[in-house]
């Protein structure tokens, strides 16, 4: 019992316990937001100052992920689910919803075989039950599948996504995905190639493409995109030749990462004023190559400890301070 007091003690005494709840919180967010982060549960076992601090702070709750990709034999693991969703949505009170979904499925398990605990758990996590914060109140949605994923989990993307700005979709290109209702639609994150319809490609004014061939016709897809202020190619895996030139007249944002060396002349960046890359040969290579390098003034090294802002022209276009 005494060793357990004396932890008790030692934990009141820290000096992170005794910031202001409002200042932990903001901390807490901030460890929430990274890439990497594990859920707030995890952070509310660690004292009870702490989860205090987190019961009463409505933002830490707003981020949702459900996998559902394996499920044991008994019950318990819908109900664990079903109560995860429940206490999200109930304690991040009218706040709107950061949601991620898999529904890649285990390699050792047919996913027909549990197609209906899915679906109890979908239909809690879209309707919102008797709290009301169905789909309608979610702020970003995150969903990955492949090919042996059901139809009928598919299904539950056609439900109102009203509110939803930021999309990634993780999936095959061919993937028979329903149309969905994404009438604020505003940031558009693409992986493996799946083009999820029921938004008009002008609304958008950042795209980020992962693992895309860069082919003509993905030159005809990127020319609808006429709103486009930001561009991300993180990884491409090739590039064509005869890609033809794509305007993209409002793009100030460039941001390439790729570990193949690409020819990037097709696309004409008129307002391009930021270039964002890792400092590796490859994606060095492939920023040389654009056309407006003598109008960008910001260069910026985004997997180093500090950035590179350039004002002075050099012979390159960039700065140099």
């Amino acid at each position: 019992m005494e060793p357990i007091l004396n932890d008790e003690i030692t934990r009141r005494r820290s000096g992170i316990n005794r910031l202001p709840p409002e200042i932990l919180g903001d901390i807490f967010m901030a460890y929430l937001r990274h890439a990497h982060a594990g859920p707030v549960e995890r952070l509310m076992a660690v004292c009870s100052t702490w989860k205090t601090v987190c019961m009463g702070t409505s933002i830490l709750w707003t981020k949702m992920v459900v996998n559902l990709s394996h499920w044991g034999p008994s019950l318990d693991l819908r109900e664990k689910r079903r109560s995860y969703i429940h206490h999200h949505l109930v304690r991040s009170g009218v706040l709107s919803m950061d949601v991620t979904i898999h529904l890649t499925s285990h390699p050792s398990i047919d996913p027909r075989a549990c197609v209906h605990l899915s679906q109890d758990v979908l239909e809690l996590l879209f309707s919102g039950g008797w709290s009301g914060k169905g789909s309608g109140n979610w702020h970003a949605l995150s969903v990955s599948f492949d090919e042996s994923t059901p139809r009928r989990l598919l299904d539950f993307l056609g439900r109102d996504l009203g509110r939803v700005k930021w999309l990634t979709m993780d999936a095959p290109r061919d993937a028979r995905v329903p149309v969905m209702s994404l009438p604020a639609l505003c940031h558009l994150e693409r992986k493996d190639g799946v083009i999820p319809g029921g938004f008009d490609a002008s609304q958008l004014d950042s795209l980020t493409l992962h693992s895309i061939r860069l082919t003509p016709e993905e030159a005809n897809l990127l020319s609808n995109y006429t709103h486009l202020t930001t561009l991300v190619l993180h990884r491409p895996i090739s590039s064509s030749p005869l890609m033809k030139k794509v305007t993209l007249s409002r793009l100030t944002t460039l941001d390439v990462r790729t570990p193949l060396a690409l020819g990037l002349r097709f696309l004409v960046l008129p307002q391009l004023h930021t270039l964002r890359t890792v400092f590796e040969d490859a994606s060095v290579q492939s920023v040389c190559g654009l056309r407006q390098l003598n109008q960008v003034r910001v260069l910026e090294f985004t997997e180093l400890e500090w950035t590179v802002s350039l004002w002075k022209n050099t012979g390159l276009g960039f700065a140099a301070s």
